[in-house]
């Protein structure tokens, strides 16, 4: 039997949970969270609303995106100042891209770049497949 990806197990909509869901797709997250980040400072809410407007991201956890901000924090690809002026409730901390982050959104870019020519040419060789077979 050949190898490849269980998707049942995995989760693919079938009630399994948000971790299991982002655990794989974080890491496409960052790069999206710290662009976000480099067109305007904001606190972690804003930004999982962002990624839903912008990148269709629906479904993260918050606690998820406030963890990759602590780790993009401690790489140094963004800084943090408390906000305590423009918020009617408890200050909120408020995040940007520091120049280490936006040579990791350079590298990030380039990498995107050829994970995309990739999977153009996985899915130009599924449809082949896909077309030679009768399935669709």
């Amino acid at each position: 039997m050949a190898a490849g990806p269980d998707l049942q197990r995995r989760g693919r909509g079938h009630g399994r949970g948000m971790k299991r869901r982002w655990g794989r797709r974080l890491r496409i997250v960052e790069p999206m969270m710290l662009l976000l980040l480099a067109n305007e400072p904001m606190h972690g809410y804003r930004l999982v609303e962002r990624l839903a407007e912008e990148f269709g991201v629906t479904g993260l956890p918050p606690q998820t995106v406030y963890r990759a901000l602590q780790d993009m924090e401690a790489q140094a690809w963004v800084s943090a100042d408390w906000d305590t002026e423009s918020t009617q409730g408890p200050p909120r901390k408020v995040y940007q891209v520091t120049d280490v982050g936006l040579a990791a959104l350079d590298a990030w870019s380039l990498e995107i770049q050829e994970l995309r020519r990739n999977l153009e040419g996985f899915l130009t060789l599924y449809r082949r497949l896909s077309s030679s077979s009768g399935r669709q």
